[in-house]
C-alpha cells in the first residue's frame, strides 16, 4: 500500500514542479519589461551625466590656472564627480536593460554622487576668493545634485 501512495504522489509531483516553473518564468518574463515612466527617468539622467561630463571637462580646463592647493583640490573634487558620474552612468545602463544589480548599482551611484557632492561643497567653501571657480562648481555641484534625484528616480 505504501509503493501505491508514492507512485501515486510521485506522479503529480513532476506536473505541480512544471507548473512550478512555469509560474517562475512567466513572473520572471513580466519583471524583465521596465516601465515607460522608468525609462523616461533614465534617459533623463543619462541626458544630466552627459551634461555634467562637459561641466567637468570645462572645470578640469580651469584648474591649471588656478593656485598649486587650490588648483588639486578642484582637480580632486573634479575626478571625484568623473567617477561618481561614470558609476551613474554604468547603473542607469543597468536599469535600462533591467539587469540584474541596477538597484544596488544604482544605490551605489547615489552614494558616490553624494560624496562627489560634499567633496565639491568642502571646496567651494575653501574657493570664495576665486569667484569664477566658486560658480563654475556651485554648478557642478547643482547639476550633481539633480543627476542624484534623476538616480533615485530611475
Amino acid at each position: 500500500m505504501t509503493s501505491t501512495t508514492t507512485s501515486t504522489s510521485t506522479g503529480r509531483a513532476p506536473g505541480r514542479a512544471a507548473a512550478a516553473g512555469l509560474l517562475a518564468v512567466t513572473l520572471t518574463l513580466g519583471a524583465c519589461s521596465v516601465p515607460e515612466d522608468v525609462e523616461q527617468y533614465i534617459a533623463d539622467a543619462q541626458v544630466q551625466a552627459a551634461s555634467l561630463d562637459a561641466d567637468l571637462q570645462q572645470l578640469a580646463d580651469q584648474t591649471s590656472e588656478l593656485s598649486s592647493g587650490l588648483g588639486e583640490d578642484v582637480t580632486n573634487a573634479v575626478d571625484s564627480a568623473q567617477a561618481a558620474t561614470d558609476e551613474a552612468r554604468v547603473a542607469l545602463d543597468k536599469a535600462a536593460e533591467s539587469s540584474d544589480g541596477a538597484v544596488v548599482a544604482l544605490a551605489d551611484a547615489q552614494v558616490a554622487l553624494e560624496a562627489a557632492s560634499a567633496e565639491v561643497n568642502h571646496v567651494i567653501e575653501h574657493a570664495d576668493t576665486t569667484p569664477e571657480v566658486v560658480a563654475a562648481l556651485t554648478e557642478l555641484q547643482e547639476q550633481i545634485n539633480a543627476l542624484r534625484g534623476q538616480t533615485q528616480n530611475a
